[in-house]
């Protein structure tokens, strides 16, 4: 860039502070030359100096022959998604997108907030936002896609077509990444068209393109597609004999399933004895599986680093991650967890089981799991093998069920269960809690604060606290709470876990008042 462009005068500016700079050559103090811009910035030294280096910056990109209001007001007529943005929120994304710590993701959540308060990215701010699209293409369509297919044309001339005429054209043309897009998209409006499509030209495509192509089926998948799956089974590319079986372990009428099915029940065999006066006892019998050609080709193969015995464990954990759960309908979860719990391979089965019960999003065995491992954690089920993995495969199991029922399982677990067993649970969390659980939770880290030291130790080192921030639900209680979380800790002490704590409830305290200043802005947030 050089002087003449602007740049030099709005550098000068930002040295010398907004609102001592002298105006910019040709225009009123505070505003840019020959820039219509949003009339709330006039008298706002700070929002006009970030237009001005807005202004700067586009038509470097841009390239000479356009004029800066071409590239930051929208000219009549030109698409945009929704109204537009209030000053507060627009300034507000112009500083996160000039980086720091957790500027990321403070710029998703603002993409967020933006769309579903109906509202679209300002237009001088159109260039910076530009790169965020290729890494979270679905924040920023809602909020900036017409608006950068349209500067995209404005900078490759009047002729160009826009970037999304192009993603609807044929999915054979253009670069790989568009032909993904213009294929999902396909995928998505007509499955079975787009998988004839495919079909008629796979072979001829490059092996990489071939695993994308595959995995793009994810999008519609049914019964229909299994036998171009299955013969993707034998494609000499192993990443798309891998997404296939991926795909395949989701049809669970498949061929693919059934094969699994079969080993399971080969397996995993429950013997059942009546017993005067005792009832009924269950044993499990265990047949670890051997290695084959078939088993390899439907993708369960033994990994490098296992050995001996623990490579046939490895086959069957697989195996059970793969399978159907209607393969394991002949008797109830529990009693299947529970043998498996006393069995010699407890890991091998449960990581299989809770693979299985995650690709199915299976809420009923995940409700057992916790309950049983639950159980096994607190040491209140006899006979388990190995209870030392028992705490996180319980907080593992607990964050497949639904979210009200996590956060109930947790809060009961603040009354009955000590800080370690909570941590563990809060390390397998959703990404986002209700607000009556995100005040219950500051609640509880108060509480355990001014417990025991070992509470303490046990909050620091898991940095439970500061990773709460993006998590709890930003209202004006739970920004009050957090606050109120720093009178539990000494202002100034010469104890490492002491300091180490007042950082973390410092950092949750500005960013739930950060995340409530952001909803504000955009006029959801609550207001005093």
């Amino acid at each position: 860039m050089t002087a003449g462009d602007g740049f030099g005068p709005a550098l000068a500016a930002a040295l010398l502070g907004a609102d001592r700079a002298p105006a910019a050559p040709g225009a009123p103090h505070g505003t840019a030359p020959d820039l219509a811009l949003d009339p709330d910035l006039a008298g706002n030294p700070g929002g006009a100096l970030l237009a001005r280096l807005a202004v700067a910056g586009a038509r470097h990109l841009a390239g000479a022959g356009l004029t800066a209001e071409a590239l930051t007001t929208f000219p009549p007529g030109a698409a945009r998604e929704g109204r537009a943005c209030p000053p507060a929120a627009a300034a507000r994304l112009a500083l996160l997108l000039s980086g720091g710590p957790s500027a990321e993701m403070r710029l998703r959540e603002w993409c967020a907030l933006a769309g579903a308060a109906g509202v679209s990215a300002p237009a001088w701010l159109l260039p910076a936002l530009a790169p965020l699209r290729e890494k979270a293409p679905e924040l920023v369509h809602p909020v900036a896609g017409a608006g950068l297919d349209w500067l995209a044309q404005v900078e490759a001339g009047a002729g160009a077509p826009p970037p999304r005429a192009r993603e609807a054209a044929d999915w054979t043309e253009g670069t790989p990444a568009e032909r993904r897009a213009a294929f999902a998209a396909f995928r998505g409006r007509d499955p079975e068209a787009a998988r004839a499509a495919l079909q008629a030209g796979f072979k001829a495509e490059r092996a990489e393109m071939r695993q994308h192509l595959v995995e793009a089926m994810r999008a519609g998948l049914n019964d229909s597609d299994e036998p171009f799956l299955e013969a993707c089974l034998d494609d000499r590319a192993l990443g798309v004999r891998s997404a296939a079986q991926r795909l395949l372990a989701r049809l669970p009428r498949s061929r693919f399933a059934d094969r699994m099915a079969a080993r399971v029940a080969a397996a995993l065999v429950v013997e059942s004895r009546k017993r005067f006066l005792l009832g009924t006892q269950h044993a499990l019998t265990v047949a670890l599986p051997e290695e084959s050609p078939e088993l390899a080709r439907d993708g369960v193969a033994p990994r490098s680093w296992e050995r001996d015995t623990g490579r046939r464990a490895g086959l069957l954990r697989d195996i059970l991650a793969a399978a159907p759960l209607r393969a394991l309908s002949a008797h109830p979860p529990r009693l299947l967890i529970e043998l498996a719990l006393r069995s010699d391979f407890p890991l091998s089965i449960l990581e299989g089981l809770m693979a299985a019960m995650r690709r199915e999003d299976d809420h009923a065995w995940a409700r057992e799991l916790a309950a049983v491992l639950g159980e096994a954690a607190a040491g209140r089920l006899p006979d388990v093998k190995d209870p030392k993995p028992m705490p996180g495969l319980w907080a593992r199991a607990a964050a497949a069920l639904p979210a009200e029922e996590w956060e109930r399982l947790v809060q009961e677990s603040f009354r009955t269960r000590g800080a370690e067993a909570v941590i563990t649970l809060l390390g397998n969390a959703p990404h986002a809690f209700s607000e009556g659980f995100s005040e219950a939770l500051i609640r509880w880290f108060s509480a355990t604060l001014r417990a025991t030291r070992a509470g303490r130790q046990a909050l620091v080192k898991s940095w439970a606290i500061g990773r709460s921030s993006q998590a709890c639900a930003p209202s004006e209680r739970t920004a009050a709470a957090a606050a109120a979380l720093l009178e539990d800790l000494p202002a100034e002490s010469a104890d490492q876990t002491e300091q180490q704590l007042r950082n973390q409830a410092t950092g949750l305290a500005e960013v739930l008042a950060l995340r409530l200043a952001m909803r504000r802005e955009f006029g959801t947030g609550e207001r005093d």
